[in-house]
């Protein structure tokens, strides 16, 4: 399951977000490609059933996240940090290291 995870931001893209736990909504995916197409059907994937079916989560990804606050809820705002930045998909960065 990835859609719902928390996991820690680990990058320095987002000021003050390194080192908090974020929630995870939905994978962008490909949107670090430069012929990413945002209105492509399966750009904004939100459900773990897809996502599968799309290949996973890539080092090319973005995802849509929230800062998970002190009493569990997360805000109405949300980031999109690399996934790469994401602890979970760290291993991205180099994958003959699992």
């Amino acid at each position: 399951m990835i859609i719902g995870t928390d996991t820690t931001y680990l990058g320095n893209e987002i000021p003050g977000l390194r080192g908090q736990k974020v929630r995870i909504f939905a994978v962008l995916r490909g949107s670090l490609r430069p012929d990413a197409n945002p209105d492509a059907d399966d750009y904004y994937v939100c459900d773990d059933t897809t996502l599968a079916r799309l290949g996973g989560v890539t080092a090319e990804d973005c995802i849509d996240a929230a800062p998970i606050l002190s009493d569990g809820t997360t805000p109405f705002v949300h980031v999109d940090p690399r996934a790469i930045d994401l602890e979970c998909f760290a291993h991205l960065l180099n994958p003959s290291a699992q």
